[in-house]
């Protein structure tokens, strides 16, 4: 297996593993909800920024565009408090949801040709995203337990949804090889 995905498989077990932790947090008292939106958005940032450095040689530029998506919502949640309203936490989710469907559409688009099955592949796992974090904002008016157990899912699904990329591509390669 070359680095590429073995760097997108680990990325994504990070992934999932935030959104696990994110589904703890009301569980242990933890319910400062502007802490943990910024953090995880800052997490996410340094790992996408990590995934970029580590595969550069592979021209693969959502990592590095992910990040600055990341970085952007995570300042932006510093100055605006999600805390303060639930449409500052809507509106700053919903941005990121955009940027980065946007990055996700893009890489879909410049990486496989649009009659290969990968492509369609690609897309399906986009418009799960989309959808997913549609769902999730939604679901912005409740309380603030209910907020971040909404927040800890679509991350943990978010996880899934990187997760299954890499392995797709790689036993594809693994495939064409044989």
């Amino acid at each position: 297996m070359k680095t590429k995905p073995k760097v997108d498989i680990v990325a994504s077990i990070l992934f999932l593993l935030i959104g696990c932790v994110t589904l703890l947090c009301p569980l242990i008292k933890i319910t400062n909800l502007n802490m943990i939106f910024t953090t995880i958005m800052f997490a996410y940032g340094i790992i996408n920024l990590a995934k970029f450095l580590l595969t550069k040689e592979y021209h693969d530029y959502e990592g590095i565009f992910s990040a600055i998506a990341s970085f952007i919502i995570a300042i932006a949640s510093i100055f605006y408090p999600p805390q303060d309203s639930k449409l500052q936490l809507t509106i700053l989710f919903f941005i990121w949801i955009i940027m980065t469907s946007l990055i996700k559409l893009k890489k879909a688009d410049y990486y496989n040709d649009r009659k290969s099955k990968l492509w369609v592949l690609e897309i399906s796992l986009l418009i799960i995203f989309i959808l997913s974090g549609i769902l999730t904002t939604i679901n912005f008016d409740y309380e603030t337990s209910i907020q971040i157990l909404m927040i800890g899912n679509f991350f943990f699904i978010h996880g899934i949804l990187e997760f299954i990329d890499p392995i797709i591509i790689f036993l594809t390669k693994e495939r064409i090889k044989k």
